[in-house]
């Protein structure tokens, strides 16, 4: 196994040295490469960047304190209350009261 690797660890060297002269002969011409193109745009091409990109209304359920809408125990603490929660088309969080809490 090992003088197989020394084998091949030779050979990729080899082949890459005989690669050398090729690379040194370039006379600076692009065979392969497409002709340039004449007007670079210097915008920067990435998702989201300048694209109007919309959220999706995924909602999830969310107990939070809702004292406006369920009223404070004896205690004082606001009552629990169940929402309806995700985020709107502008991408901003929205929760949409649902029910009380039963106590």
């Amino acid at each position: 196994m090992k003088r197989f690797l020394i084998r091949m660890s030779a050979a990729l060297a080899l082949g890459w040295l005989g690669t050398l002269p090729a690379m040194a002969a370039d006379d600076g011409t692009d065979g392969d490469l497409p002709a340039k193109m004449t007007g670079r745009s210097e915008r920067l091409d990435i998702y989201g960047a300048g694209m109007c990109h919309q959220c999706e209304w995924r909602p999830h359920a969310k107990v939070m304190a809702a004292a406006d809408q369920c009223g404070a125990g004896a205690d004082g603490k606001a009552n629990l209350a169940l929402f309806e929660c995700g985020r709107n088309p502008a991408c901003d969080s929205v929760c949409n009261f649902v029910r009380c809490e039963a106590q």
